[in-house]
């Protein structure tokens, strides 16, 4: 066996999201469909891992957790992993998922800008793009809508639930279920990603600034970074443009 690290490559970890229409393809538990759980990660079939190392994407497929280890325990053969592959190959379908950081006080990241207590970050004339609401038990939920600002459809969030449009070139989503990453070919590039923060010397440590008096920790933060092709509106990971202005560290 070859010394090499169990991690694929990302080439290889894309290659595998791809052929799967970014989605779990192994059968729903009806029968009627396939799981579409889109936090992926992956499993060597052809040969095994502890048959030989190797990163071989014909002989790895993408699956959720739960078929992950399903397959590790031998219920599907390889032909069956194989017909997986060639019934999900390059169909992609709306892609969608749920964040599970249910909580009352979130910090929002976004743009290299910190929003704590702020219903609606940020808004295009009298149309919110980015904002929290909250449900009957309290728990802060993020939305996002591009659409008054993008020329095509990408991704977009309600409460929590998000769903990825159009025709994405990438879309990565660990099994953590903390983040969701989408890339196209025009340029937009959206990534979504909630974290624990544990004090506020963890907190300078991460964005070299001290938080505010005010913020409590240990904090859930949700940080967003959106470029959006084709238009004068970044949100990166230090600031955000509103070409020609600039923001950062508010």
């Amino acid at each position: 066996m070859s010394d090499i690290s169990r991690t694929p490559s990302e080439k290889v970890l894309r290659e595998l999201r791809r052929e799967v229409g970014f989605s779990c393809p192994a059968p729903s538990p009806n029968g009627t469909g396939r799981c579409g759980n889109p936090y992926l990660t992956w499993h060597h079939f052809d040969p095994p891992w502890n048959v030989r190392h190797h990163h071989n994407p014909r002989g790895m497929i993408a699956l959720c957790l739960e078929h992950h280890k399903k397959a590790d325990y031998g219920a599907y053969t390889k032909d069956q992993l194989r017909h997986f592959k060639e019934q999900a190959s390059n169909r992609f379908k709306k892609v969608r998922g749920k964040f599970e950081w249910m909580r009352h006080k979130l910090l929002a990241v976004v743009g290299g800008n910190f929003y704590y207590e702020t219903p609606t970050i940020f808004q295009y004339y009298e149309t919110p793009i980015i904002w929290f609401g909250r449900d009957e038990q309290g728990y802060l939920l993020l939305n996002i809508d591009l659409l008054p600002v993008s020329s095509k459809p990408n991704l977009e969030m309600r409460n929590h639930i998000w769903q990825v449009h159009g025709n994405p070139d990438d879309i990565e989503c660990p099994p953590s279920g903390k983040k969701i990453h989408a890339k196209y070919e025009n340029g937009d590039n959206i990534r979504i990603e909630f974290d624990n923060i544990e004090s506020a010397s963890k907190f300078q440590k991460k964005y070299s600034t001290a938080p505010p008096p005010s913020i409590p920790f240990p904090l859930v933060l949700v940080e967003l970074h959106m470029t959006i092709g084709e238009t004068n509106l970044q949100f990166g990971s230090k600031e955000t443009i509103l070409h020609p202005k600039k923001f950062s560290g508010n």
